[in-house]
């Protein structure tokens, strides 16, 4: 332990800390070292790594649960074909073509602006026949709430085995 004479300043080390006034070989003033509040390295250490330690669970903690509000069964938008809907029409030509009914249903406490939707048309083998994309019929979308879609694809009705939609560019 240092100590530091409180005249002189002449400095002494100490194996410990002294229990009783100590004079000073230099210039012979006598003062009570005061007693310092010294933490061990090691435990100094071991006390800086376990507060890390808990901050890193926290943290992870947080994170976690953040990703598991924002994600898995809980989409925020999502569209949907209703199946029963689907049938074909005869467009101004006279042509056969194939209407598309759907909703797109907000599921969160939040507003949400309408991007894109795709309707995409598949074949017999699941091979993509068409991807045609359009606008929704609605530019915002309030919270718990659904908008009806209608839409009318390009592709012969008779290759189309089956019809899915996506919203263009969501995350």
């Amino acid at each position: 332990m240092k100590i530091v004479c409180d005249f002189c300043k002449t400095e002494y080390t100490l194996a410990k800390n002294p229990n009783a006034p100590v004079r000073c070989a230099v210039c012979g003033h006598v003062w009570t070292p005061h007693k310092s509040f010294s933490l061990n390295r090691v435990w100094l250490k071991l006390f800086v790594v376990i507060c890390a330690l808990i901050s890193a669970c926290i943290f992870s903690f947080v994170a976690i649960v953040s990703f598991s509000t924002n994600s898995g069964n809980k989409k925020t938008l999502f569209a949907t074909i209703n199946e029963k809907s689907i049938h074909v029409v005869h467009d101004e030509n006279g042509d056969n073509r194939i209407f598309v009914s759907g909703d797109i249903t907000n599921n969160t406490n939040e507003v949400y602006g309408l991007p894109r939707l795709v309707i995409i048309s598949y074949d017999s083998n699941d091979n993509i026949l068409s991807r045609q994309s359009f606008i929704p019929p609605a530019t915002l979308l309030e919270p718990k709430t659904t908008v009806t879609f209608n839409h009318i694809l390009s592709v012969e009705p008779s290759n189309v085995k089956r019809v899915s939609v996506e919203l263009k560019d969501f995350k």
